[in-house]
């Protein structure tokens, strides 16, 4: 039977030092603010299938050295004197780790999913550092499977990437006595703050703010106006998994010569327009601001949200996807602004009558979103390889949980499939509006697959004929 050991870690830095919060890191206190007492919501747990070889002690020996190379893993924060948010970077403290080890008929996932979901009602105390918590299963003495939980304040997803993948080459490396592979120099928030209260972050953000202003200018006032029903928001959540979306994707990102993001992005634009009886509509966009090479590595929550207005006009789909493409760079590229001043841009526009709702989110979690090889054509994909792939296609209840009216997660863990998940408001879409928004997404993708297949066909033969041969051999 699983049996597990709570241990406390010490660690140590090279620094303790104060500074400023970072912009992203006020961005996540301010909603960690709207969801007290349950804090835990912004906390982001991430698992990793480890060698299979050293002992727990190389594990623990590798989560202190993971803490002693990221300062936001050991950084604390609290309200100054005049009441703003500062960071607090502790040079030594303890962390705490939970090493189970399993009998043969023990099921390591099962142990750490038990594990997750008691870390969910278990939030941090911001005040208190370090906010990352580790678990190990070991089998027959070596580690097989390891856990963090960790504060949102410290991480974004590209940062929980970026542990795991360190500790499973550190783990390697002490397990088989090699040297530790060097940390890889990376901006620490500290320095992220310094830059923001520059004079080149002070033009960065207001320039970012001048991009709010145009965006919240052109905004709908909403896409869903209130059909009645609980004055508090009751909240829906269903995902739908689909060989045929991955399937259909990359074809219609090399097409239209945009990224397989873009694509997605293009058809949720689109349902939401025409279900609003709207030409455009305003979305969030999660960025990741690492564009700079100084913060590529860097282990800290740098992600902020960005609006984006995607806009239908125009007879072919191709140029919607286009337009979007353009309009998600320049998103992107103003992903450093002061959240407090941003929020108090998005009350002013609210006038009389006229509330501005931006509560739409369109997040794409993958790890790959490039825009796809012009000249490579792949695998052809046949309007009926979709149609058969379609009935695989699952859609069910799903335990995603946002605040928003609207919002929606791409992510392609299982290879092959690509799996959607809509959280709404029951105000906005039923629990079967959900549902069928999710097989509208596959239905249209599929149908542009097949429309521009007939296409690319109709202009072979007209080519075929151009050039003396027969137009329907």
């Amino acid at each position: 039977m699983a049996a597990f050991v709570r241990h406390r870690i010490p660690f140590a830095g090279r620094r303790s030092v104060t500074a400023p919060a970072t912009c992203a890191q006020r961005h996540i206190w301010n909603l960690m603010q709207g969801q007290l007492p349950d804090a835990a919501f912004y906390d982001v747990s991430y698992w990793v299938a480890l060698p299979g070889h050293g002992t727990a002690q190389d594990f623990l020996d590798v989560c202190a050295e993971l803490l002693a190379r990221h300062e936001s893993l050991r950084t604390a924060f609290r309200r100054d004197a005049d009441g703003s948010l500062v960071q607090h970077v502790l040079e030594a403290a303890e962390f705490e780790a939970e090493v189970w080890t399993l009998a043969p008929h023990d099921d390591p996932d099962g142990v750490r999913q038990a594990w997750e979901r008691r870390m969910r009602h278990t939030p941090f105390d911001p005040a208190r550092a370090p906010l990352i918590r580790f678990m190990v299963t070991v089998v027959d003495g070596a580690p097989v499977l390891a856990a963090f939980c960790v504060s949102h304040l410290a991480v974004d997803l590209t940062s929980v990437r970026l542990l795991a993948d360190e500790l499973t080459r550190l783990l390697d490396a002490r397990a088989t006595g090699r040297p530790l592979p060097p940390a890889v120099p990376a901006r620490q928030p500290v320095e992220q703050a310094q830059l923001e209260h520059s004079p080149r972050g002070r033009a960065l953000q207001a320039r970012a703010r001048a991009y709010w202003c145009r965006q919240l200018e052109g905004a709908p006032a909403t896409l869903f106006p209130d059909r009645g029903g609980p004055a508090a928001p009751v909240r829906y959540s269903a995902g739908m998994s689909s060989r045929a979306v991955a399937l259909a994707v990359p074809v219609l990102a090399r097409r239209w010569r945009v990224s397989t993001s873009v694509v997605l992005l293009t058809v949720v634009a689109q349902l939401l327009c025409r279900r609003a009886g709207v030409p455009s509509c305003t979305l969030r966009l999660l960025t990741a601001n690492r564009s700079d090479p100084d913060v590529r590595a860097t282990v800290a929550n740098l992600h902020a949200e960005v609006p984006v207005t995607i806009g239908l006009a125009g007879d072919r789909v191709e140029d919607v996807a286009r337009r979007a493409l353009a309009a998600c760079t320049a998103a992107y590229a103003n992903g450093l602004y002061d959240p407090d001043d941003v929020a108090r841009l998005i009350s002013s526009a609210r006038g009389p009558g006229t509330p501005v709702d931006l509560s739409y989110c369109f997040n794409d979690i993958r790890e790959e979103q490039a825009l796809p090889d012009a000249a490579e054509d792949g695998e052809p994909v046949s309007g009926d390889s979709l149609r058969a792939a379609m009935a695989d296609t699952v859609v069910g209840p799903d335990e995603f949980e946002e605040g928003e009216t609207f919002f929606i997660v791409i992510d392609d863990e299982v290879p092959g499939w690509i799996r959607v998940m809509l959280n709404a408001d029951h105000r906005a879409l039923t629990p079967s509006e959900v549902h069928a928004f999710l097989h509208d997404i596959e239905r249209l993708l599929v149908e542009y697959v097949e429309n521009a297949g007939q296409e690319h066909g109709r202009a072979a033969a007209v080519s075929g004929a151009r050039r003396g041969a027969p137009a329907d051999t």
